[in-house]
């Protein structure tokens, strides 16, 4: 009978350091969870400084600056640059160019003498006539050309624009292509070659990249510190602030 209370104290005791130990180990694994959520929102917030989320660049302007003539030309510039260009150069860059050079105010006139969308020359303006596609070279009715019509010029911009790019392969890459392309469109090929000349005779200017190379030389065959700053921001307004507002409008 002694043995049988010994045995049941025994038990009862185990029970209860049982009891003691699950109730321990309860409020550890509690604990645990708080200190552990504790440090995950601490990891969280370090992390925000220590990994930097991807920023994504944000074009000047918004759609609601695109101008309607932009809307209505749209289709012609698309056809004449994937006649020359494919899919192989983001169009938006054609698209930019129109609106530096005119808003795409197809009526556009210079004082200076150059007129339409792309404000060709006179002489430029013949001088592309005679190497656009046929199709659209029957429909002006001017030897000269005809750059108030729309569709005559932006297929006239679009072919100078090819001639000169492939004129450019050897740029350092695709960014500096296109900018030696438009410096050249704007300020011609003579003193844009002219200007790689004089970087290129000096000590560490590249002369395969306009951008802070090239660009600095502006000025180098005689033109005037107004024509140097409009032909350098003509090449960098086109790239990277029209360039991205189109590219993301002719997503849309």
């Amino acid at each position: 009978m002694q043995d049988q209370r010994q045995r049941g104290g025994a038990a009862d005791r185990f029970s209860l350091r049982r009891v003691a130990w699950v109730a321990g180990f309860a409020l550890l694994m509690a604990a645990c969870a708080e200190v552990t959520g504790t440090l995950s929102e601490s990891a969280s917030s370090i992390s925000k400084f220590l990994t930097p989320e991807p920023v994504t660049p944000t074009p000047s302007g918004s759609v609601s600056s695109i101008p309607p003539g932009a809307v209505r030309y749209r289709r012609v510039l698309m056809q004449a640059w994937e006649y020359h260009f494919g899919l192989a150069e983001d169009p938006a860059i054609g698209f930019g160019q129109v609106h530096q050079e005119s808003r795409f105010d197809c009526a556009a006139k210079n004082a200076a003498g150059s007129a339409g969308c792309a404000q060709f020359m006179p002489a430029t303006a013949e001088w592309i006539n005679a190497l656009i596609p046929p199709e659209v070279r029957k429909t002006c009715p001017s030897r000269s050309g005809c750059p108030m019509d729309p569709r005559w010029a932006l297929t006239a911009m679009v072919e100078y624009d090819w001639r000169l790019w492939n004129g450019h392969a050897w740029a350092a890459d695709d960014k500096e292509r296109w900018a030696f392309t438009l410096a050249t469109y704007n300020g011609g090929g003579a003193v844009t070659g002219g200007e790689r000349a004089a970087c290129a005779n000096s000590r560490g200017c590249n002369p395969a990249r306009y951008f802070e190379h090239v660009e600095r030389f502006c000025g180098a065959t005689g033109r005037s510190t107004d024509s140097c700053s409009q032909n350098r921001q003509y090449a960098w307004v086109i790239l990277n602030k029209w360039a991205p507002l189109y590219h993301n409008w002719l997503r849309s």
